[in-house]
């Protein structure tokens, strides 16, 4: 089996993961930076797995397309990306499908006198679109400080519901194909955002009935394979806040005991294998 992996930096831990168990089931693995023009790609690969990140985002979508269309089994296709990296995109797709999620509201660059309509109460959360790992995520505890906020953004943006009790923690569930291999809860002590890179820690987490459903009905809705689901606890109950298709593995095999890298490559050959017993040459979607 051939393996071509999307990857801005082939150095970083979740891809250099994924080569090593990839060479370690004797496949051959091969790598390409979505920033390069996919035309000079000549690699003849059987699966293709996206790592695409925030950085150049719309023309590594170009790169996937591109590459995309020549069949294979994809890994998060291109659609999946771009509705789970537009958190707007993302909270239709969950009140469509009935997911719980924090409330939240769409405000226009042009114009972001929409803020003042804000009647969910302080504090509140800010959040660019396509932002990641907590990027682009902010506090507002006063109507003046969301003004502030709002004032200084040049882009589209959410404002969302915020829920004090859950800051600075949440669970991160590892979803591969219709199993979640591996769960967390992140903590941090000087952040109201929980990501591993703004410096928070994790811990092994056991996931209840419900939120195992809510976390596979959430990957189903967006046709994803490969996904990090975080959720909230709040006294409303367990929230989606997003799904992410890119989810790094450092921190999931850092914090559990689960090769969650090794579990991908054992489920991307059943999906080769079944994608060659079927004999059909358009990519392989989850249902």
């Amino acid at each position: 089996m051939n393996v071509l992996i999307l990857s801005r930096k082939f150095e970083i831990y979740s891809t250099r993961r994924l080569v090593e168990e990839i060479q370690s089931r004797g496949h051959t693995c091969l790598l390409w930076d979505p920033a390069w023009p996919a035309s000079k790609c000549f690699a003849d690969f059987d699966v293709l797995i996206p790592r695409l990140g925030s950085f150049q985002f719309p023309e590594a979508c170009l790169t996937l397309e591109s590459l995309s269309s020549r069949g294979g089994v994809i890994i998060n296709d291109l659609e999946a990306y771009r509705k789970a990296r537009n958190k707007w995109r993302s909270y239709v797709e969950f009140l469509e499908n009935q997911i719980p999620t924090p409330y939240s509201e769409f405000v226009s660059e042009r114009d972001k006198s929409l803020w003042a309509l804000w009647k969910k109460g302080y504090p509140c959360i800010l959040k660019k679109l396509e932002a990641s790992k907590g990027e682009g995520v902010f506090l507002a505890q006063t109507p003046e400080e969301l003004e502030q906020l709002v004032n200084s953004m040049n882009e589209e943006f959410l404002i969302q519901e915020a829920f004090p009790e859950s800051f600075g923690e949440d669970i991160r569930a590892f979803v591969v194909g219709d199993k979640i291999v591996a769960s967390m809860k992140r903590k941090s002590t000087h952040d109201f955002r929980s990501n591993l890179s703004l410096g928070a820690v994790g811990e092994v987490c056991t996931l209840s009935p419900t939120e195992e459903e809510l976390v596979l009905k959430t990957t189903a809705a967006l046709k994803m394979d490969i996904a990090g689901v975080d959720l909230l606890r709040t006294h409303k109950g367990s929230l989606i806040l997003e799904a992410n298709p890119c989810p790094g593995l450092e921190g999931i095999e850092k914090y559990t005991p689960v090769n969650v890298a090794r579990a991908i490559i054992e489920h991307i050959e059943e999906m080769h294998e079944h994608h060659s017993a079927s004999g059909r040459t358009s990519t392989y979607l989850r249902r």
